[in-house]
């Protein structure tokens, strides 16, 4: 079976390397920065499950099923939360969303 039978991205030949072909190891792959304002994950920024807030930051966290999480509570935790996001608003500071790699379990 190849990579692009199990990776939910199709990767063009010509420009394959080690990451296309063989997959990205670990849970993310890629990260948003969202500083002040609201950011969506949808389209190409579908599929965070994932939030680094560090200290000061204010705002609220959207959860994709319903419900609010404010930035505050999560603040400064030096942890990534896992979470599948809809959306983030940022008051203050910037707040790093996680996409997650759709191989790791």
């Amino acid at each position: 079976m190849s990579v692009n039978e199990i990776h939910p991205y199709t990767f063009p030949q010509s420009q394959a390397n080690d990451f296309e072909r063989k997959g990205h190891p670990g849970k993310f792959l890629k990260s948003i920065p969202c500083g002040t304002g609201v950011t969506t994950f949808t389209g190409s920024n579908y599929g965070v499950g994932g939030l680094i807030v560090p200290s000061g930051t204010t705002g609220t966290a959207s959860l994709s099923g319903g419900g609010d999480i404010p930035l505050l509570t999560l603040a400064g935790s030096q942890r990534i939360f896992e979470l599948s996001l809809f959306s983030v608003t940022v008051d203050s500071g910037t707040v790093y969303a996680l996409i997650k790699n759709q191989l790791s379990k």
